[in-house]
């Protein structure tokens, strides 16, 4: 059925499809999106600016990258050509050391590692210029470079185990230091140079023997200096005995309790080695005042003397070391047993 409206109610329903400005649904909605658009202007500008800005930070970063990659570049292509200009291993190379000529192989050179000065000479990082005669100039005393040399050659320093020149070895160990040696230096220093003897028994009873089959022989002590410990001195034995040795860092709460373990030995004696029996650790124990260590050798073998009426605190060679009370798994304790003496070298002050 055909419905016809009105001429009111035409105008009616046209009246409710405008807005009071007279507008129609889709003008009106055009209008809200405009404003929200120029109220949203200013921000959507900030944010292009701070993407511009973004941008030129990463532009200059980017700058400065290149930059350095092509210093680097030119410092490999510098550092290139110099390795192309060093020494086969193979090839003779004459040192002038204090005036003393000295003939080897660039190989023997740099057979120590790092830091030493040999390797850094020879790796082709820095020019080197001989003399008129070829050979290099090193300002230091040539008195002990064959040492040195030698050093280089099997890694091995040959000096006598009882060598007593210890002038020479500290001469030597200076060098050694300058010269970067590391592993040089710590064979120079198993040996007992600026030893101080810390005798701790005030008698050694030779009369009666004893023999400890229950257990470890201990003692406990600080010092109070910063020292190394290269060894100790033994009761002797009437027969043979083996001694095995251990250099430990323990608690200060509780001496049963070990922290670390600084150094072990072990090594057989007999009656010709005397009424001490002196026994040097493989390398140096590092000894530090405020800690507490212990020295606990087991021992086996015939009887053997004993240290009698120890002292609990000795100064020796300026330096002070204090026992402990301690009873011993053999049943010994800080004022008897094996620990005859201790053998301690004050550390330089650095």
């Amino acid at each position: 059925m055909k419905v016809v409206l009105g001429a009111a109610e035409a105008a009616a329903h046209s009246s409710e499809a405008r807005d009071t400005n007279g507008n129609s649904p889709a003008a009106t909605a055009l209008e809200k999106a405009l404003c929200s658009f120029r109220d949203n202007v200013p921000s959507f500008q900030t944010l292009v600016e701070s993407l511009l800005a973004a941008a030129e930070k990463e532009r200059e970063a980017l700058a400065e990258a290149r930059h350095l990659l092509e210093a680097e570049k030119k410092e490999f292509e510098t550092e290139c050509q110099r390795v192309q200009h060093v020494l086969a291993d193979s090839e003779q190379v004459t040192l002038n050391v204090g005036g003393n000529l000295f003939t080897t192989s660039v190989m023997t050179l740099r057979n120590s590692p790092s830091p030493s000065l040999f390797n850094a000479m020879f790796s082709g990082r820095h020019s080197l210029k001989p003399d008129e005669k070829g050979a290099y100039f090193v300002d230091r005393d040539g008195r002990h470079f064959h040492d040195i040399l030698n050093y280089l050659r099997d890694s091995h320093f040959n000096y006598p185990p009882d060598g007593t020149d210890f002038k020479y070895l500290l001469e030597l160990r200076a060098e050694a230091e300058y010269f970067g040696l590391t592993g040089l230096v710590a064979q120079i220093d198993r040996y007992p140079y600026g030893l101080i003897k810390v005798c701790r028994a005030a008698a050694l009873n030779t009369e009666d023997s004893w023999m400890y089959e229950d257990g470890q022989d201990e003692v406990v002590f600080t010092v109070d200096k910063a020292c190394h410990l290269l060894g100790v001195g033994l009761c002797g034995t009437e027969g043979g005995l083996t001694v095995e040795l251990e250099v430990y860092e323990v608690s200060a709460e509780d001496f049963s309790n070990e922290v670390a373990t600084l150094q072990t030995a072990a090594q057989s004696f007999t009656k010709a080695d005397g009424q001490v029996l002196q026994m040097y650790l493989p390398a140096p124990a590092v000894l530090l005042p405020g800690k507490f260590y212990m020295l606990s050798a087991l021992i086996k073998g015939t009887e053997s003397y004993c240290s009698e009426d120890c002292l609990a605190r000795i100064i020796a060679g300026g330096l002070t070391v204090q026992f402990q009370a301690w009873e011993s798994p053999n049943g010994t304790n800080q004022e008897r047993g094996q620990f005859n003496e201790l053998y301690l070298r004050v550390m330089p002050v650095v």
